[in-house]
């Protein structure tokens, strides 16, 4: 009897949703130690259902062997909740599927900047334009792509990212081996190839009315935040969005017109709180001190963090003598809002609200510039919360 076999058979159970299966398994300590239990001890889990425990009383493991089967000849990956390669991200919801099979390679979501793009299926031009801006302008700022494949919003996002180099994660409500929509072969076969395709229901399985918004909860909790671009007023993404909020994560939405129909959801987002973002940095600038060596701005091919070794230069002085310096005048190292904050500091140490206000910029860039400064070596903070250029 494997381990993964249990899994499997815990996950197939009628009756028992993923968090409370997660019940048992903290009573239990282990997931063989759950499948070997009998009614008696099953009885004993605080607040334990008939209807459970009665369905973890059937011990058949001949469909978990049938789709370990099915894996195998498919070359699925299996998952299982306490696997040290399952996404630490995923694994901290309450809810966590606790199986999840991967057809391609999953990135290290939990060491990279990830955000779930979603949106209504019947996109108008506008949101398709934004979704295909945002998709392409994550990946060239480091960010990976999360997304449900839905034709619309989802799909646009996923292929700009995809054009624009990218990695990225699609989240089904299918098998991972099934086709859905029928037209999106060739997306998803891209994505496994330049990233996963994930599912917590095994090969074989066709889609159903309940099985996609029980996704939503993994699209927004493989990310670090979720962004929101054309939703109506009853709209699947808004199911996200609202996961997203119970889990802790970040939602962020694209404004739309107030009298377009497509975009009532997302501007009620924004009026209770969402963050309004007009381009890939507004968002993924809120992540800098996280992914410091990941993230870089559209346009730039270095990381925005330069290794020790590329900012700390020895030059020779004084015939031979030399000295440790860092080199504040490779000017193309620096975006304009980074050498505005340098500037705008001179020989002074300033604080953040007057430093901003000297260096003539917006707060959210002149925050990021500030930011990188100090992660380069370049500013400092002395005396709490003051700035001043390092010499």
């Amino acid at each position: 009897m494997s381990e993964v076999a249990c899994w499997i058979w815990l996950s197939r159970r009628k009756n028992l949703s993923a968090a409370r299966a997660h019940r048992y398994l903290e009573h239990f300590g282990s997931v063989l130690a759950l499948y070997e239990a009998d009614e008696e001890l099953y009885r004993l889990v605080p607040e334990a259902r008939p209807a459970e425990w009665r369905q973890l009383l059937d011990k058949g493991l001949a469909e978990a062997e049938r789709i370990m089967a099915d894996c195998q000849r498919l070359g699925v990956r299996i998952l299982c909740l306490r696997d040290a390669d399952y996404p630490e991200k995923l694994r901290n919801i309450y809810d966590a599927p606790l199986v999840l099979y991967v057809r391609g390679t999953l990135p290290a979501v939990d060491d990279e900047p990830t955000v779930a793009v979603v949106g209504t299926r019947k996109a108008g031009p506008y949101g398709r334009r934004c979704a295909r801006r945002f998709g392409a302008d994550i990946a060239r700022c480091g960010g990976l792509v999360v997304s449900g494949l839905a034709e619309g919003i989802d799909s646009e996002a996923m292929r700009a990212a995809l054009e624009a180099g990218g990695r990225v994660i699609g989240v089904l409500g299918t098998g991972p081996d099934v086709v859905y929509p029928a037209w999106n072969e060739q997306l998803q076969n891209e994505a496994a190839l330049h990233g996963a395709l994930v599912s917590e229901y095994p090969p074989g399985t066709r889609g159903s009315r309940g099985n996609f918004p029980q996704r939503n909860r993994i699209i927004s909790g493989l990310a670090d935040g979720v962004l929101v671009i054309e939703a109506p007023e009853k709209s699947g993404s808004l199911i996200t969005a609202a996961r997203a909020a119970e889990q802790g994560r970040d939602v962020y939405a694209v404004p739309g017109p107030v009298d377009d129909a497509g975009f009532v959801g997302s501007n009620l987002l924004l009026r209770d709180g969402a963050a309004l973002v007009m381009n890939a940095w507004d968002l993924l600038g809120v992540y800098l001190w996280r992914y410091p060596t990941k993230l870089r701005r559209k346009g730039d091919r270095r990381p925005l963090r330069r290794p020790r070794e590329e900012r700390e230069i020895k030059k020779e002085v004084d015939k031979g003598e030399s000295v440790d310096y860092i080199d504040l005048t490779d000017g193309e190292a620096l975006s304009e809002e980074e050498r505005a904050v340098l500037g705008a500091l001179g020989g002074e140490s300033l604080e953040a609200d007057e430093l901003i206000r000297r260096a003539g910029l917006e707060a959210a860039d002149a925050l990021s510039a500030m930011t990188m400064l100090e992660v380069r070596g370049l500013i400092r903070r002395v005396e709490g919360e003051r700035l001043e250029r390092v010499r």
